[in-house]
């Protein structure tokens, strides 16, 4: 098997799937999801994951279809099933299926799985982005399914022979389409806080976290725009971007000025990313 679908406890071939046309995923893109990397069949940070997929579901009020402990059993066996052993894994709920109505009075949520062939970013790539205005709606902090702004975004990117897009609100740095961004400079992380304008990632917070055991100092503030051009580096974070400097952004080149720290930080990320799916494997 190439490409795993699961909905409700069927799955297959991701072709093959069927799913009903009543789900409200369909019409009003009413769920929530969360992803990950599987490598060698062990899956990255699946419990903090797993954890947030259950936040944004409470955030927006839609009841999971299992307890946590039963799904991470499910996630772990469905990984074992496809060809590949290194996977994208991603997870969603959705509130239920029924008649399109924008009020819903009951139903069980349905739970989607998908899994197919994906490496994580190797520690030697250097990205590319642009900047672009962030038009999202109020709930970035949760994590729907309502992507048409990132989609729209990260098409422009590609567009561009860019990897990835840079949300701009009111003048300052939110995130990236489907990613975190941080900042190096004169030896201090710089990152967005957690208040409801981006997704507090996952990945960012092993950056973090790496960073204080390095003795850099992590500051949490509304970075300008112009401090993309003046940092020392850029540096991507996301479920497959353990640690990534960007290189370009808008045709301009930036960072490239504390490879030492950045070298430093992926060689504990990527270090420390390998040794999660290990332990994985064992469970």
């Amino acid at each position: 098997m190439r490409e795993l679908a699961y909905y409700n406890g069927d799955y297959g071939e991701a072709a093959d799937m069927r799913v009903p046309f009543t789900d409200r995923a369909a019409f009003f893109g009413d769920g929530v999801y969360d992803a990950t990397y599987c490598v060698d069949r062990g899956i990255f940070a699946l419990s903090e994951h797993i954890d947030r997929l259950y936040r944004s579901a409470d955030a927006v009020g839609i009841a999971p279809p299992m307890g946590k402990i039963e799904l991470a059993a499910e996630v772990r066996r469905l990984v074992k099933l496809p060809d590949s052993p290194n996977l994208f894994v991603y997870i969603q709920f959705t509130r239920g299926s029924g008649t399109r109505s924008h009020a819903w009075r009951g139903g069980k949520s349905n739970l989607w799985i998908y899994l197919y062939p994906k490496d994580v970013t190797p520690p030697c790539a250097a990205l590319k982005a642009i900047t672009v205005a962030d038009n999202r709606y109020g709930l970035c902090g949760v994590k729907t399914i309502n992507l048409l702004p990132n989609v729209l975004a990260s098409e422009l990117a590609a567009d561009r022979g860019c990897d990835e897009a840079i949300f701009i609100k009111d003048g300052r740095v939110t995130e990236c389409a489907h990613s975190n961004i941080s900042i190096l400079k004169d030896g201090v992380l710089y990152t967005a806080p957690a208040d409801g304008n981006i997704l507090a990632g996952i990945s960012r917070a092993h950056l973090i976290s790496v960073c204080e055991s390095l003795d850099i100092p992590c500051r949490y503030i509304a970075m300008p725009k112009d401090a993309l051009k003046d940092a020392d580096e850029v540096i991507i974070t996301s479920s497959g971007v353990p640690c990534s400097p960007c290189a370009e952004i808008d045709g301009d080149r930036v960072g490239g000025r504390a490879r030492g720290k950045i070298e430093a930080l992926q060689d504990l990320l990527y270090r420390q990313y390998e040794l999660v799916c290990a332990m994985d494997r064992r469970i």
